[in-house]
């Protein structure tokens, strides 16, 4: 699908037609010119880079602030202190806001990138997305930092509690007892973002170099689900979830979430908690563009293109007026 190139083809477009393609892509309906599509996509593609590399800039930036501030002595330590946190804030904020302009935009762009799809000349052919190389490792290493800057709180306040001590009590030894308490707090919420780490780390395997989802005769396989949606499940299809809390890329509906569920390559008891949002009867699965190396346009235009020769049987109610067929 011919592209133009993403830096400068969304502002080369005149004022008038940018607010134009804003419009009709916030009340649904596709822009009408191929030209105007292809800018919006190409739009997306810069956001998404964009965003994939604030991950590591933060992984490199927050170790080094808070190691910073924690071997800087003299009259200033507080000050130092109080610029890391600022900093933190600041960094935070910034990634907070650039996240929200995407998704915004990406739920805009969403009727472009289907269109787009659909004129895709390749048609129905095996297509492959491969995981995000070390894209996904650095999903997971954020969490493991928070059990670690937890051990490093919990050690650092147990040491300020027997340096207060031997301040207030000099001479006596020190009570452990009186940290005993916080220390159980500490410790059972360091549980919690390291079994969150290594949740994350089976779903993904993100050492894994093989496929991260692939569109075939088959259907569609989602490593992250450890399953193949036959076509004969596939009801929908779009490029973003319904929910503003989905991500983009390769959206499927599904006719029956527990027949996923129940398909799925994981232990059965590790259905119940890696797959709950199907078993709570969501119909929707994103195959999410952020843990893949490319953007899932080439996915999406495949899935259609079998979609088409593979049309699911009629069901009353199931796409509820949402997405595309």
């Amino acid at each position: 699908m011919p592209m133009p190139e993403p830096a400068t083809a969304w502002r080369d477009l005149p004022a008038a037609r940018r607010d134009e393609a804003r419009r009709v892509g916030r009340a649904d309906p596709v822009p009408a010119d191929p030209a105007v599509q292809d800018a919006m996509i190409a739009r997306h593609h810069a956001w998404l880079r964009r965003s994939r590399c604030l991950t590591p800039v933060i992984l490199l930036l927050v170790p080094a602030v808070v190691l910073g501030t924690s071997y800087t002595g003299g009259p200033g330590r507080s000050w130092v202190r109080l610029a890391g946190i600022v900093t933190m804030v600041l960094v935070a904020t910034a990634v907070l806001g650039v996240e929200i302009l995407r998704g915004r935009w990406a739920r805009t762009v969403a009727p472009a990138r289907v269109a787009a799809a659909l004129r895709d000349p390749r048609g129905a052919v095996p297509t492959t997305a491969r995981p995000a190389g070390i894209g996904s490792p650095l999903i997971a290493i954020p969490l493991f930092g928070v059990s670690v800057l937890y051990l490093y709180l919990m050690i650092d306040s147990v040491g300020m509690e027997r340096d207060l001590r031997a301040e207030v009590f000099p001479g006596q030894p020190f009570d452990w007892a009186a940290v005993r308490g916080w220390a159980v707090v500490w410790a059972l919420t360091l549980l919690v973002p390291a079994v969150i780490s290594l949740v994350q780390l089976y779903r993904l395997r993100p050492f894994d170099r093989g496929a991260a989802a692939r569109v075939d005769e088959a259907g569609i396989w989602i490593r992250q689900l450890r399953v193949t949606v036959p076509w004969a499940e596939v009801v929908g299809l779009h490029a973003v979830g319904p929910s503003r809390r989905d991500g983009t890329g390769l959206a499927v509906q599904v006719r029956d979430p527990d027949r996923i569920v129940a398909l799925s390559a994981y232990p059965t008891w590790a259905r119940r908690y890696l797959l709950w949002g199907l078993r709570g009867g969501n119909r929707w699965i994103v195959v999410d563009e952020q843990l893949l190396r490319e953007p899932a346009d080439a996915l999406l235009a495949a899935a259609l293109a079998y979609q088409a020769t593979h049309p699911p049987a009629v069901e009353s109610g199931a796409q509820s007026g949402w997405g595309w067929w």
